[in-house]
């Protein structure tokens, strides 16, 4: 019966073998997901500054450029206007004269 009895304590060694080698390498399996969430984390961490930076900065060029836009069309505008005013008579002598009423 010494032969059946080695085979129970080499059946427990090997079965206490695989249980111990399940749990240290769920262990690692855990640790090195861990590693990889902090990892990925950290990257994302990083891309979403280089993101907002970016839009941060893209905001404030458009703002830059539709501010100047803005000024020079009033600018325009006011140039227009002024040119208007200016050639109003000339505007209405040429008018007056298409339309065939200069007497």
């Amino acid at each position: 019966m010494d032969i059946f009895d080695w085979l129970d304590e080499i059946q427990k060694v090997y079965d206490d073998l695989i249980e111990n080698s399940k749990t240290v390498n769920l262990k690692e399996i855990e640790d090195f997901r861990l590693e990889q969430d902090n990892k990925f984390e950290n990257f994302v961490t990083t891309i979403n500054v280089l993101v907002n930076t970016a839009l941060g900065n893209l905001a404030v060029a458009i703002d830059t450029q539709t501010n100047t836009f803005e000024k020079n069309l009033d600018k325009s505008l006011k140039n227009i206007e002024l040119s208007f005013k200016k050639n109003i008579p000339k505007l209405q002598k040429i008018i007056i004269k298409e339309l065939g009423i200069d007497f």
